[in-house]
């Protein structure tokens, strides 16, 4: 017998989860076959099993999280000798915008800007309480101090946050003794305390199912993606600034440059004029291109205008990003705009593709839709909402004329952007896009 665990698979992972099975027990597999994929908040990597043999045992499901150096994969290896099997290339993962992303992949992406189809959420299992401790983290007396206010940060090192996951424990709702709240290793310890004799309480039960109901366990880049929004919406206090905007000279000039960009295989869409209009407004207001140091507690203005543009694949919502924006034509965004988000639907995006964002813009106006309160990809502090174009009557010049209007709705992290600056802003480029023959300037 021979027992495969988890390897080493990056610098600093400790974990991972089981996202599928590429084998199943009984099954014969040769040197270097892969036998699953495992994601990390930094990848989705496919393992290989160093020996040939038989599968006995899987250790665990998808789903499941399994530590580096723990028990993967148990074979009968006894006269095993298959012929080696070709090694498969690891695929990229999403962000949690990063993420953020740290890595995104999904660093999943984002909170994300796109509102998900509704799934049947799994009733949470009761987990084996830790050493001392209580089932699912924090002992009740220490969870029902007085929590952080919404958006206070959460401040603890890299070694007690992973401390903390070895417990089981929910960093965000342990207290902090340390200076200016910050959790050290004895907070953890304090949080693990035992627990009073629990008094009869009245139960809290789910409904119960009716039949036909089904239930879906949420894994993969389905969790890390809800990861990612929880921690954006706890850590940033966000707000919506909504104004509508006249795309009429917009529309024209489309038009007008998509003739002339057909000939070179070229396919102007929106999203080119408003990166080129945010990478102008950007000089202006420096603060919306940036992203928060949570651990430093310190604002990142980004020299290069990195655009994140939220999309919809059919394994769940990637942010690739379009780097040094503001060094590119309109016809060159085009092209790359429709090359990165082929491949990311395609699953063939690299890693460094979806990481370095320094602002994201979700779009689902070709789907319908006025306006939407996007969630920030966290730790970017700004995300701007681009909804349909529709006609509609204004007044202009005291006459009733149809106009093609449609509506920007960027949301904001209210600890570092001001209602005030965001309208400031937002007013900005509302002038540009209906002015946009300034973006002309440098077509190439």
């Amino acid at each position: 017998m021979y027992i495969f665990e988890l390897p080493e698979i990056g610098e600093g992972v400790v974990e991972g989860e089981v996202v599928r099975w590429l084998v199943a027990e009984g099954d014969a597999v040769a040197v270097d076959q892969p036998i699953c994929e495992i994601m990390t908040d930094k990848a989705t990597v496919e393992i290989s099993t160093p020996k040939a043999g038989r599968v006995t045992k899987l250790h665990g499901k998808p789903g499941d999280i399994v530590k580096v150096h723990s028990p993967l994969v148990s074979f009968d290896v006894g006269g095993a000798s298959a012929a080696p099997a070709p090694k498969v290339a690891a695929a990229a993962a999403a962000p949690v915008p990063a993420a953020p992303p740290a890595a995104p992949k999904l660093t999943p992406t984002t909170p994300a800007p796109v509102a998900a189809q509704p799934v049947a959420l799994p009733a949470p299992s009761p987990a084996a309480p830790p050493s001392g401790g209580v089932a699912g983290g924090v002992h009740p007396a220490v969870a029902a101090k007085l929590p952080r206010p919404p958006g206070t940060p959460t401040l603890a090192s890299p070694a007690v946050r992973h401390e903390a996951r070895k417990l089981g424990l929910d960093i965000e709702v342990v207290p902090g003794s340390g200076k200016d709240g910050r959790i050290t290793k004895e907070d953890l310890s304090t949080a693990l305390q035992p627990a009073p004799e629990p008094r009869a309480l009245p139960a809290l039960v789910a409904p119960p199912p009716s039949v036909g109901d089904e239930r879906v366990r949420i894994i993969g880049l389905r969790r890390k993606i809800a990861e990612k929004m929880v921690q954006a919406y706890r850590t940033a206090p966000h707000f919506t600034y909504v104004d509508e905007v006249d795309a009429t000279e917009l529309v024209a000039l489309r038009d007008r440059l998509n003739a002339a960009a057909g000939p070179r295989g070229i396919k102007l869409s929106y999203l080119p004029f408003i990166m080129k209009a945010l990478s102008v407004v950007f000089k202006e207001f420096p603060t919306v291109n940036a992203v928060m140091d949570e651990e430093a507690f310190e604002l990142v203005l980004r020299k290069d205008v990195n655009i994140g543009i939220a999309t919809d694949t059919d394994a769940g919502l990637y942010v690739p990003v379009i780097k040094r924006v503001q060094e590119k034509s309109l016809f060159e965004l085009a092209q790359e705009i429709a090359d990165l988000t082929k491949r990311t639907r395609e699953n063939k995006v690299k890693m460094d593709e979806l990481q370095g964002g320094s602002f994201t813009i979700t779009s689902v106006g070709n789907i319908g839709g006025r306006f939407a309160t996007p969630i920030l990809n966290h730790p970017e502090v700004a995300i701007l909402g681009v909804n349909q174009i529709h006609d509609r009557p204004m007044a202009i010049d005291g006459q009733v004329v149809i106009r093609k209007m449609f509506y920007l709705s960027p949301s904001f992290d209210h600890r570092i952007i001001d209602g005030a600056v965001a309208a400031r802003f937002v007013s900005a480029l509302k002038a540009l896009l209906e002015n946009p023959q300034a973006l002309l300037l440098d077509l190439r």
